[in-house]
């Protein structure tokens, strides 16, 4: 599966967010979108969901508009998992997960054994068996993650989309995340991921695409976007990088 932007400009209100993005993604592919708060990273992610009114030519599934691709359709190709949910607080666990199967199903068809498969399968896969009969509201943060990123496990579409998927989450939730990720990426699935942690980025191998005032001002290796002095651009302000001495990958942390 391929997803091609060709000058995508994008309003969100009376603002101009995107201006003019091109930009292809491979089947296969991880990518991490950064940049400043405001860039436009969130709108470039909801835009190739079609989420956000565009037009449809500007965005194409493997050559396909996807303004001609109903909902349905979209859900099958990616999978998405956005910074916060507004619902399903209520709900069991089990039941949050068994809506990742929603895009294969019709309506008020049941599930089939393929569907429970994936459900059990995604279950383990995220480590969540523990917390099937609980209420998402009574999980912590970290846990929560777990379970909405499982929902989207069991959809087992080709890509997933992640919104700052990290966020909020201790370091011992956020090392078991990128482990995931990364298990999903080796497994051959497309991830676009959103992200403030630069060094997530590093982590995940990602190409990285760089978003400044609505415009892509970098596309390439995440090692080579780690410099100081790039990063300085990009955020304006000031970082230091370091080498995990184990695997060679740039880590940066602000310069205080």
């Amino acid at each position: 599966m391929r997803i091609e932007m060709q000058n995508l400009s994008v309003r969100r209100g009376e603002n101009l967010v995107l201006h003019d993005i091109s930009l292809s993604i491979d089947e296969g592919a991880t990518v991490a979108l950064v940049g400043p708060n405001g860039a436009g990273k969130t709108t470039l992610l909801l835009s190739m969901l079609r989420l956000l009114p565009i037009e449809s030519k500007h965005v194409t599934i493997d050559g396909e508009p996807i303004g001609r691709l109903s909902r349905r359709a979209i859900a099958r190709l990616i999978a998405y998992v956005p910074q916060s949910y507004e619902g399903f607080l209520g709900f069991r666990v089990r039941d949050i997960v068994e809506t990742g199967r929603y895009a294969h199903l019709g309506p008020l068809e049941p599930m089939r054994a393929v569907d429970r498969s994936a459900i059990e399968s995604a279950i383990d896969r995220c480590g969540i068996r523990g917390v099937l009969d609980r209420t998402a509201y009574t999980l912590s943060g970290g846990e929560r993650q777990k379970v909405w990123l499982a929902a989207a496990v069991a959809q087992e579409s080709p890509a997933l989309f992640l919104d700052e998927p990290t966020n909020s989450l201790d370091p011992k939730h956020q090392a078991e995340l990128i482990r995931l990720l990364r298990d999903l990426a080796a497994a051959g699935k497309t991830l676009v991921v959103v992200c403030h942690d630069l060094n997530l980025a590093a982590m995940l191998d990602a190409r990285v695409v760089a978003l400044k005032q609505g415009r892509v001002v970098y596309d390439g290796p995440a090692n080579d976007f780690l410099a100081p002095r790039r990063l300085g651009e990009v955020f304006e302000t000031e970082f230091v990088q370091l080498r995990d001495p184990e695997t060679g990958r740039a880590v940066v942390q602000l310069k205080a």
